[in-house]
């Protein structure tokens, strides 16, 4: 029996369709019209890190460890997990985001999932170029087995599709399973298969017994070559460190990482001591003194509220002088 195609089975020849090349919201971690899974085990502060991007990405400022700033962008952020005006908004302030750039959409009525015609509609109606969704169980949808093969793939094609129709960047927010001393790609919750229909995967996962450092390392990245592992610092905001060339995912989650590192505080403490033992210095000096190691207003005022420093007020401004001992 013959059977021929309908004209909306078209067979397409690959040397008709045109070549593209991939966009980067952030090369080489976060793709355009692809989906993203930010993973990590419970409180290693993975929302905070979606936060600091999604503030980083609203005023335009360059991304962590990037060459060079980018225009600001609208970003969606939707979470059933944390309160918007007592958590969310605050930690966005604490990061100085737009939050102009930043929406939601309304889910007191109805709950999103995956294939929720709101989200497309919000994407185009906003000129969204990131969708954060926070957490992936909350947004896959009710009626999805996590852990059935057949059930993920579907759940993850809709997404799929609306991200390549628009652009926009999808980043999922995602708590890991308790595989501990498995390979990190097998650290992703439910089926192999959620992991195997996104494009790009990145871990969260504490630093050397550190309280507070934490590594951002790719465990996937299908196109392009993995990044480096960058070290951050979580307290109440988000603080990008450095880059770590030789980060490995699988070490990071199951080895004996040695003895913390210190921390951005520590090293500003330490910093304050040596730069103020010979007599005050200016406010403005110290700031400046130490933002070009990378170390913030904000944490170095912290770190003088931990040591005998005192104020003196000048005609233009003021002065930092250690307290005499007894």
């Amino acid at each position: 029996m013959e059977v021929t195609l309908t004209n909306d089975q078209e067979i397409l020849c690959f040397a008709d369709i045109p070549t593209e090349e991939v966009n980067w919201l952030w090369y080489p971690y976060i793709p355009y019209g692809k989906i993203t899974i930010l993973q990590g085990d419970p409180g290693c502060g993975k929302t905070m890190v979606a936060l600091s991007l999604a503030a980083m990405l609203s005023t335009g400022a360059a991304l962590p460890f990037s060459p060079q700033a980018n225009e600001p962008i609208t970003i969606l952020y939707q979470t059933s997990e944390d309160g918007i005006a007592d958590t969310i908004k605050p930690r966005l302030e604490r990061a100085q985001a737009d939050c102009t750039r930043i929406k939601i959409i309304d889910e007191s009525k109805m709950p999103l999932r995956f294939d929720d015609t709101r989200l497309e509609a919000a994407v185009r109606q906003e000129n969204a170029r990131l969708l954060i969704l926070d957490p992936l169980s909350a947004y896959i949808g009710e009626s999805v087995s996590m852990n059935q093969a057949n059930e993920v793939r579907s759940a993850f094609r809709s997404l799929y599709s609306m991200a390549q129709r628009t652009g926009c960047a999808v980043l999922i927010v995602a708590h890991m399973n308790k595989m501990n001393g498995t390979s990190a790609l097998y650290r992703t919750s439910g089926s192999i298969d959620v992991a195997g229909a996104v494009r790009s995967i990145l871990t969260v996962t504490k630093y050397r017994k550190s309280p507070t450092q934490r590594v951002l390392v790719p465990v996937k990245s299908n196109l392009a070559p993995a990044g480096n592992g960058l070290l951050l610092e979580v307290t109440d905001h988000v603080e990008w460190l450095d880059q770590l060339e030789e980060a490995d995912a699988d070490q990071l989650l199951n080895g004996d990482q040695g003895p913390a590192a210190p921390t951005k505080q520590q090293q500003a403490e330490q910093g304050l001591l040596q730069l103020l033992q010979n007599g005050p210095v200016s406010h403005k000096e110290i700031i400046l003194h130490f933002s070009r190691q990378g170390i913030s207003k904000r944490t170095v005022e912290l770190a003088k509220s931990n040591l005998p420093i005192k104020s003196i007020r000048i005609k233009d401004g003021w002065l930092w002088q250690l307290e005499e001992q007894p």
